[in-house]
């Protein structure tokens, strides 16, 4: 006993010391001794959570709560690490447990409320963030959590203050703590419409670190937000040109090297997820405003371009082209490589445009769009029906409302600043359950394939806003429909999906839209501005990690399609 009283003091001195090695040897030839030694079981866990050992950390936490049944530190420890493993409804229950035996310690309650946000109880996850307030009201990481969860609550002025109660106790050396708090700020303040605090929080932001490109993007669209157009795309050439030429993916012979090229100004395709970094190489390139003395290239040399296979054009949005196609279009002319996107056929993809383009495509309702200024009068018989109102160029529901009245236009003007709208006729889409249902279809080279399904109790529909993660019903028709699209849309509708696709006519781009009780598809939107992302865990959503990844794979056999026509022509 004498011997394992003496390696223990001396592992626990290495351990204090941070010298891990020395301990975790100590701790293993102390289990060798005695399989059941409590404080060598516990401290050898902990080396080996830290250390990303987790499988084993977890064996390790186990048999000690054999030893020591419902020791908090030990169970809270197992928390975190299943919580680690995406297992939060494990965790919830074993932070609990904890809690029972530790009321006093604050971080039990703040790692349970991590965990039921993330499993959508967010009165719940409020809770626990009280609980562990009340123990230590100064537990900054807590109050900014709380924050966050109020912002997904929509209570935004209640999260602006809960992350600048976060930020009055972090110490001022915590500066990534500080700046990720800041932009926590920006984001909360924004949605509260504080977008003079925003802009401060993205500044503060930017004085810490020059060039922090969430500050930037954040920063970006508050200046547009508060129509100082100018200070904006000032801020955007300055992040462009400090960027220069960013290269990603495969770096030693790639099947091919894209240049992702896309303009100041511009509002751009997300290309995060599209091409395979496996397989090609790619190169992003914003194109300076053309009034810069060093544009359209910065400090890139031309010559750097000249190795690319390929050329992705990423100007998507054609109310916020920024008036760069032509820019875009002289380089792709300069440096003769094959375009996907090219800039022309983007131009017909406008909101007004759908009409005309798809208008006359059996099994499909397109609403009537329709542009209206803000100084314009206003004709009574515009209210003959609702119509949605959101400003040209913009996305993700940003000052979108659904107007019924006089009065609701009114409102909606006093509230937005811009000067350009457009109006869409707005046709009823609840179907079952009482849900409003936005399918999405990427089309690659022009076919469609399923991205996903967005189930909501209200008319606005956006994925993010929706609870599809925490709503198993909804999950198993998103899969259904991910799996067997053209079963669940019925022959007619898929003709009419089909047809969209060919009629936009790119590259890349998408398709969102429901389905009436007649069967008809209700267009909403089609243009190239589609994001495509795989960040929902797979233990979650099992099935997009069968169907998204066939949208990359249709990506990466259309470009080696293009690369081998150019070869063959040569």
């Amino acid at each position: 006993m004498d011997s394992l009283d003496v390696l223990l003091k001396a592992a626990f001195v290495h351990h204090r010391e941070a010298r891990f090695d020395e301990a975790e040897s100590l701790y293993r030839q102390i289990l060798e001794m005695d399989s059941r030694q409590r404080h060598a079981l516990s401290m050898l866990g902990m080396i080996l959570m830290n250390d990303s050992r987790k499988a084993e950390a977890e064996a390790m936490f186990l048999r000690h709560l054999n030893v020591e049944l419902n020791d908090p530190m030990t169970l809270h420890s197992l928390g975190r690490l299943l919580q680690d493993k995406g297992r939060d409804q494990e965790a919830v229950a074993v932070f609990r447990q904890a809690a029972v035996g530790k009321p006093d310690l604050a971080p039990i309650f703040n790692d349970m409320a991590v965990s039921l946000h993330r499993l959508g109880q967010l009165d719940e996850a409020l809770k626990a963030l009280d609980n562990a307030l009340k123990v230590d009201p100064t537990f900054g990481v807590a109050h900014d959590n709380r924050g966050r969860v109020l912002y997904d609550s929509h209570r935004f002025l209640e999260a602006v203050e809960a992350h600048l109660t976060a930020l009055n106790h972090t110490t001022p050396i915590a500066g990534a703590d500080r700046m990720s708090i800041l932009l926590h700020v920006a984001d909360a303040a924004y949605e509260a419409r504080e977008f003079q605090l925003a802009e401060s929080a993205c500044r503060a932001v930017l004085e810490m670190e020059e060039g922090n490109a969430d500050a930037m993007e954040h920063l970006t669209k508050i200046l547009y937000r508060l129509r100082r157009d100018k200070d904006a795309i000032s801020l955007l050439n300055q992040r462009a040109r400090r960027q220069g030429l960013i290269r990603k993916g495969r770096a030693e012979h790639p099947e091919a090297t894209v240049l992702v090229l896309g303009a100041v100004g511009a509002s751009h395709v997300p290309t995060r997820y599209l091409f395979d970094p496996e397989r090609f190489g790619t190169l992003t390139l914003t194109l300076l405003s053309d009034d810069l003395p060093d544009a359209p290239l910065g400090s890139v040399d031309f010559n750097e371009l000249t190795q690319v296979d390929l050329i992705f054009n990423t100007l998507g949005e054609v109310e916020r082209d920024g008036g760069r196609i032509e820019s875009v279009q002289r380089l792709a002319t300069r440096l003769g490589k094959p375009i996907l996107n090219p800039p022309g056929r983007v131009a017909c993809t406008g909101r007004d445009q759908a009409t005309a383009l798809y208008g006359n495509i059996t099994g499909l309702l397109v609403p009537k769009v329709r542009w209206m200024m803000r100084d314009e009068p206003i004709d009574d018989a515009i209210f003959s029906s609702p119509f949605l109102i959101r400003p040209g160029g913009t996305h993700g529901g940003e000052d979108l409302a659904l107007i019924k009245t006089y009065a609701d236009l009114s409102a909606y003007l006093v509230t937005v600043t811009y000067d350009r709208f457009l109006l869409t006729d707005f046709h009823d889409f609840k179907g079952a359950q009482n849900c409003y249902r936005k399918y999405r279809f990427i089309f690659v080279d022009r076919k469609p394939y399923p991205y996903h399904l967005a189930i909501s109790e209200s008319w606005l529909v956006h994925y993010w806003r929706t609870d599809m993660e925490y709503t198993d019903w909804k999950k198993q028709e998103e899969e259904t429909f991910l799996n067997d699209w053209r079963g669940v849309f019925g022959s007619d509708a898929i003709t009419a999906v089909e047809k969209v696709a060919q009629r936009m006519d790119l590259d890349y781009g998408g398709l969102d839209c429901s389905i009436l009780p007649t069967g008809e598809v209700l267009f909403f939107e089609a243009n190239a501005c589609m994001l495509v992302h795989l960040d929902d865990a797979k233990e979650h959503f099992p099935y997009k990690h069968i169907a998204v990844p066939r949208i990359r794979d249709a990506i990466t056999s259309m470009v080696r399609n293009r690369i081998s026509r150019r070869e063959n022509k040569e």
